[in-house]
């Protein structure tokens, strides 16, 4: 490869990284103005997105992962299944399997458990607590998102984009001028000298 054919490919690879920095730094941005305005937990084509702040579903859900959680009829559910759920005493919202289904005389009751717990979770769910099943994971990437929703993190975040707007018209203006050189040495060099009479 020759050096025309490295600078073409590292140009590749700058524009696909500022690209791909770009599209996660608005996606990172949409989901905090979504969750800012509504008061509610980012979602994307219909799925509720958490975070997995503790390693009781390890291996399966590991710490840091982002989990995108669709809303689940009560019925539905089955053992094995990956529910979230909300707790009945407080607001807190936890990811558990399902380990058994059963159904009394007020409905139905999921009794869950997580993967790395010994024991099931003391309480069973009620419908009414079920948010939804997981069907989407994400390792590691909740560690940006819990990050970016800080003061520190939106600040951070929004200066990462200044610095790829920036970074991006640098590029085009110093492309430009190069090409505005070439493309008059280029213009230069065809005409011809001019006689003498």
């Amino acid at each position: 490869m020759n050096s025309d054919g490295f600078k073409a490919a590292g140009a590749y690879v700058t524009k696909s990284l500022t690209v791909l920095l770009t599209l996660v730094a608005l996606l990172l941005a949409g989901f905090l103005l979504q969750s800012k305005l509504t008061g509610t937990e980012p979602a994307i084509a219909g799925c509720k997105l958490y975070i997995v702040m503790s390693g009781s579903m390890e291996p399966a859900l590991k710490v840091g992962s982002i989990v995108g959680v669709k809303p689940l009829a009560p019925e539905e559910v089955r053992p094995g299944d990956i529910v979230t759920f909300r707790s009945e005493h407080n607001s807190s919202v936890t990811t558990h399997r399902v380990n058994r289904v059963e159904a009394d005389e007020n409905g139905l009751l999921f009794y869950t458990k997580g993967d790395a717990n010994e024991v099931e979770d003391p309480s069973p769910v009620e419908p009414r607590h079920l948010i939804g099943k997981v069907v989407l994971t994400v390792p590691y990437v909740g560690y940006l998102f819990a990050y970016a929703r800080t003061p520190q993190g939106a600040r951070t975040l929004f200066g990462l984009a200044v610095l790829v707007v920036a970074g991006e018209l640098v590029y085009n203006f110093m492309t430009g001028k190069k090409q505005s050189r070439r493309a008059a040495t280029e213009a230069n060099a065809e005409s011809p000298p001019e006689g003498r009479l």
